[in-house]
């Protein structure tokens, strides 16, 4: 079995040499790369990944940053990335951002050291100062997805979180509900600025007051949409007979609350989330929600960056349609 000091010897160079044109064909010269890829080939040393990669320049993997692989509205994201990616001959390498920035630095770092092609952005939560040198990088293929930021243009593909959450707040005024409150996301994210502003939008539009005391922020999580339930069911004046929250995750925490302070959904409470997760539809009662067409955002963004990687001209900010999913955790609004 051939070895990499055969390679060294037929390409008349140092082991060392020769793993760091396989490990990091960049470090080299052009000359260099050249003589241990035609060594590789000559004394039949296995061909890795590296080693193709030395003589094609591409690595075949995507790596995509999401912020908390544990959240399950990435699932069927994921799904329709790599199915895409799959089908091209991609593989896809997941990075969990965890508010790391060496993390999420080291997953850039990837693609100029060849051992990525590419990469989408499933969230804001990555240092900006990377994202934009990066971005000032003609040669960097960078998608993003799901999310956005406010002053910086990349290719994207999104939802209009704006006009779900007007449509949503708007379903409960049709229902009946002037005392509509709303559980945002992170205040900094664009997105939840996004569809704060539909929930504001909405009540506008239909004459009612809208009141700073019902606007509570979480975090996106279980516990956050409990903590802050509780919150909003404890108020001493008249408490609000429904509750608008950014995702399902939030809205399933304040169903729990509201069993716990003894208030029954949907007879004396509507609750509506958002994104349409898998739990959405096996909590008790139902759970209303806004669907988000996440396979087809994780396929449409994998096959806008496979466009981006073979210089095609594409739409490079693409806006997928959302529906508001009816069941049972909303009725009309109760007598007072």
């Amino acid at each position: 079995m051939p070895t990499i000091k055969d390679v060294a010897r037929a390409a008349n160079c140092s082991t060392a040499t020769v793993s760091r044109a396989l490990a990091s064909p960049e470090k080299v010269s052009d000359a260099t790369r050249h003589r241990v890829a035609q060594a590789v080939a000559k004394v039949g040393y296995s061909l890795n990944a590296a080693a193709r990669n030395l003589r094609r320049s591409e690595s075949r993997t995507i790596v995509v940053i999401l912020p908390n692989i544990a959240n399950p509205f990435f699932s069927d994201v994921i799904s329709g990335l790599e199915s895409v990616a799959h089908q091209a001959g991609y593989q896809v390498l997941l990075g969990d951002a965890g508010n790391n920035p060496d993390r999420v630095a080291s997953y850039f770092n990837l693609v100029p050291s060849n051992q990525a092609d590419g990469i989408i952005l499933l969230s804001t939560e990555v240092p900006m100062a990377l994202v934009r040198e990066r971005q000032a990088d003609a040669g960097f293929p960078l998608v993003m997805a799901c999310e956005y930021f406010d002053n910086l243009s990349l290719p994207t593909i999104h939802i209009d979180n704006e006009q779900a959450a007007h449509k949503a707040t708007e379903y409960l005024v049709a229902l009946g509900h002037q005392r509509i409150a709303t559980i945002t996301g992170p205040a900094r994210n664009p997105i939840c600025k996004d569809r704060l502003r539909g929930y504001r939008h909405g009540l506008a539009d239909a004459g009612l007051n809208i009141q700073d005391d019902w606007i509570v922020e979480g975090d996106f999580t279980f516990h956050s949409g409990y903590e802050q339930g509780r919150i909003l069911l404890q108020q001493d004046k008249k408490r609000p007979t429904a509750i608008f929250c950014q995702n399902d995750e939030m809205a399933i925490g304040v169903l729990k609350a509201a069993r716990d302070a003894g208030v029954v959904v949907p007879e004396q409470l509507s609750v509506i989330g958002f994104d349409d997760i898998g739990f959405s539809q096996y909590c008790e009662p139902e759970l209303t929600t806004v669907h988000q067409p996440r396979e087809a955002i994780g396929r449409t963004a994998m096959r806008l960056l496979l466009d981006i990687l073979k210089q095609r001209n594409v739409p490079l900010d693409q806006s997928l349609k959302t529906q508001l999913i009816v069941r049972s955790s909303t009725a009309r609004a109760p007598r007072d």
